[in-house]
């Protein structure tokens, strides 16, 4: 009619394998479960003989058998004959071979009408023992089908992890941050590897020799604790908070503590292993908080998670129950890393898709805040071109006033308006570069410094600004310096300028002491330390954190002494990392700072001038010089510019260099005196009216009535190396920045000249 489960009582003879009459004093045991007599009371390991009368009708067919997980070395008999073994079975530990083998056997052919079915097992391997899953008696189709099921159930279940495991695990390689698919997939691949061993079939042994039993029992083990790791590791990429961190670590070290019983022999670590299961379970249990606590903050999966986790620990506890052989159920726990793994994989898909609409709303953000970058670009470029243009006047003639004759007070005065005005030029120059101060790129122009020099002027600059009778500025070498300092002089100026200026701005009285220390190093290189002493209101303890942050201002209650942008401290941050040193600030409140910074250079008794040097001439003194220029390089020099002030100091500086320009003030007019004059050189606006410089650039490159090409170079306010790369794509040659600097006019013409006037032509 079908399958019976041989359930119920069985006879047990213990530690007796012979005796085969009846008695009044039989004891009992209960199939499948410990081994137990009568009263329930537990046998030890040991050896036994399990015993069971089957009754059959008439006619009945080939019967076949199926036996259940028996520990741990067994043979079954029908009456007196052997029909199937596992392992070999012993009265000691020693003689005893293990072995769990779940096999299908045909019963012999009776003729009395019943069975009598025999047990013998031995079991000194492991603390449990008997019969765990029952045994099933039914015809060769019904047998097969059960078997072939519980196979298939086996097989289903391991193939679907590997699945996950492997579709996981390939996610993973295209998505590295995510470390939840990896994690994930390691959960999958220990499950199913652990399923070849504890599933219902556990048909890895069928392929196992004799003798690996033991192994086989401590593999388990250490596999049940990685995949025990893997799954808290798991749980803590998705619920990752510091709250959660005491769960995390009690769960770390109850599965760790399986590794100290690895050395125990066999039968101590079997009751180390069951008994750490149990613990192991309740320490999962604490796992279900942050799991709980993400579906009451609404986490995305939160439930499904859950849902899942719950389930496989009810059938993980159904197996614990299993293997202390108080039920007696076959193995579920394959089902339950079924259900884990496919509720996972739908929990994972669920915050893939919850990324990929984060990603982009953040693309959709970042693009808004590109729009906002391109605009404020753009509106510092604007203003860039309108504040530019009049410090080309204003720098352009103060380097003419440089060429008249003045007394000393003056000439101390124009060298002070010089350089305020480079340094505000400088300033400009980082605001607009903001972007690319927050990136780091930086280009240093190093050059030979007279430092003395040099700190004297920077020193003077705030002299002059300074009440003497209110607050003392005051230089001070600690040893002498070097005659030259090969650095950056623009930057090691703004850097000064800043610190200078912050500590005169909160000094009302007492005094400003900047102190020079010059420290040797290897070969003719030296460790430049600078301080920057004041007596004034000092900073707050807890402000001096913020103090190199962009837009920040510590004393931003002082409103009358706070004027600026805030980004002093952390361009000058910035600049002295880039030159290799760092700056550090000791400050006590109501009592003054110390900005002191430091960095390496090379130094040098005087200015060697490098090729590159040689080709920039210095600042012209005299006219004299200019003279000889023309006479040197005798070139036709058109001047496009439609702002009246820039032509006036481009006129000016080209006459001091001996040349007596043409200029044309908008695009047409351009054209058309390139056509009739053919200049040698065309220095370019690019904003101009009615067509704009690229334009009349791209104009002349293409016309084919234009006999003679010019060097083409842009004269801009634009500082932004998006216009420097425009201009050059456009067809010109050389791109120069207003304010309009003399030596760099010099400069220029020197370097075309002496390439012989080969423009590009694009």
């Amino acid at each position: 009619m079908g399958n019976v489960s041989l359930n119920g009582e069985w006879k047990i003879d213990w530690k007796n394998w012979n005796q085969t009459e009846d008695s009044n004093h039989s004891e009992f045991t209960i199939v499948p479960g410990h081994w137990t007599n009568s009263l329930s009371e537990k046998y030890p390991t040991g050896f036994a003989k399990l015993s069971l009368k089957i009754l059959i009708p008439e006619n009945t067919k080939t019967l076949y058998l199926q036996n259940g997980i028996t520990r741990n070395a067994f043979e079954i008999l029908v009456g007196d004959e052997s029909i199937y073994k596992s392992g070999i079975i012993g009265e000691s530990f020693s003689t005893e071979t293990p072995h769990l083998n779940v096999q299908t056997v045909a019963i012999p052919e009776t003729k009395d009408r019943e069975i009598k079915l025999s047990l013998k097992i031995s079991c000194f391997h492991y603390h449990i023992c008997g019969v765990a899953t029952p045994y099933s008696l039914g015809n060769h189709a019904g047998i097969n089908k059960s078997f072939l099921e519980a196979t298939s159930r086996d097989i289903f279940v391991l193939t679907s992890l590997l699945t996950l495991a492997f579709f996981h695990f390939v996610l993973y390689i295209f998505w590295r941050d995510e470390k939840t698919h990896i994690l994930f997939a390691s959960v999958c691949f220990l499950a199913a590897a652990r399923l070849l061993s504890i599933g219902e079939t556990r048909f890895i042994y069928n392929y196992l020799p004799l003798g690996v039993y033991e192994i086989m029992v401590r593999v388990n083990g250490i596999s049940f604790v990685l995949l025990y790791l893997s799954f808290v590791l798991y749980v803590r990429e998705i619920y990752n908070d510091e709250k959660y961190k005491l769960i995390y670590r009690v769960n770390f070290f109850v599965a760790s503590l399986l590794f100290l019983a690895l050395p125990l022999d066999l039968l101590t670590f079997s009751k180390f292993l069951a008994f750490h299961l149990v613990f192991s379970l309740f320490a999962i249990f604490g796992l279900l908080y942050p799991i709980i606590h993400g579906v009451i903050l609404k986490k995305p999966g939160a439930r499904l998670f859950l849902f899942s986790v719950i389930a496989t620990m009810s059938l993980f506890s159904l197996d614990i129950l299993t293997e202390f052989a108080k039920k007696g159920t076959a193995y579920l726990a394959q089902y339950g890393f079924l259900v884990f793994g496919l509720s996972q994989a739908l929990f994972i898909a669920d915050r893939m898709i919850e990324n990929f609409k984060n990603k982009e709303r953040l693309k959709q953000e970042k693009e808004s805040a590109e729009a906002k970058v391109d605009f404020k670009t753009t509106f510092l470029s604007t203003m860039s071109h309108e504040i530019r243009t009049p410090m080309n006047g204003v720098l352009g003639m103060a380097q003419l006033l440089q060429q008249t004759n003045l007394s000393e007070e003056q000439k101390e005065y124009l060298n002070l308006i010089q350089f305020s005005g480079d340094n505000l030029l400088l300033l400009i120059n980082d605001i607009l570069d903001l972007s690319k101060l927050e990136s780091g790129q930086f280009e240093l122009h190093l050059e030979p410094v007279p430092l003395q020099k040099f700190m004297n002027d920077c020193i003077n600059l705030f002299k002059s600004q300074a009440d003497p009778n209110k607050l003392k500025i005051e230089l001070e070498f600690l040893n002498p310096p070097p005659a030259y300092l090969k650095t950056d002089q623009r930057r090691l100026a703004q850097i000064l300028t800043n610190l200078l200026s912050n500590a005169v701005k909160f000094t009302e009285k007492g005094a400003v002491t900047v102190i020079v220390e010059t420290i040797p190093l290897n070969g003719n290189s030296v460790r430049l330390k600078v301080s920057v002493k004041d007596t004034g209101i000092g900073i707050p303890e807890d402000r001096i954190i913020n103090l190199f942050q962009p837009f920040s201002q510590v004393h931003s209650h002082l409103t009358e002494k706070t004027i600026g942008t805030g980004l002093g401290l952390a361009i000058t941050k910035k600049l002295i990392e880039e030159m290799g040193g760092s700056i550090t600030v000791q400050s006590v409140y109501g009592r003054g700072s110390n900005f002191s910074f430091q960095f390496a250079s090379q130094f040098q008794s005087e200015a060697i001038v490098t090729d590159e040097e040689q080709e920039k001439p210095e600042p012209i003194p005299k006219i004299t010089q200019g003279s000889l220029l023309a006479e040197k390089y005798p070139l036709k020099i058109l001047v496009a510019d439609d702002d009246p002030i820039s032509q006036k100091v481009s006129s000016l500086f080209l006459k001091k260099l001996g040349y007596s320009n043409l200029q044309t003030d908008n695009g047409e007019k351009t054209l058309d005196m390139v056509r009739s004059e053919s200049p040698d050189l065309l220095f370019m606006d690019v904003q101009m009216p009615d067509m704009d410089g690229i334009t009349v650039t791209k104009c002349i490159r293409q016309s084919k009535t234009i006999t003679k090409q010019p060097v083409i170079i842009a004269l801009t306010a634009n500082v932004l190396e998006e216009e420097k790369q425009r201009c050059l794509s456009a067809g010109m040659d050389d791109f120069m920045t207003k304010p309009l600097l003399m030596r760099d006019l010099d400069f220029m013409i020197r370097k075309w000249a002496k390439k012989d006037l080969v423009p590009s032509n694009k």
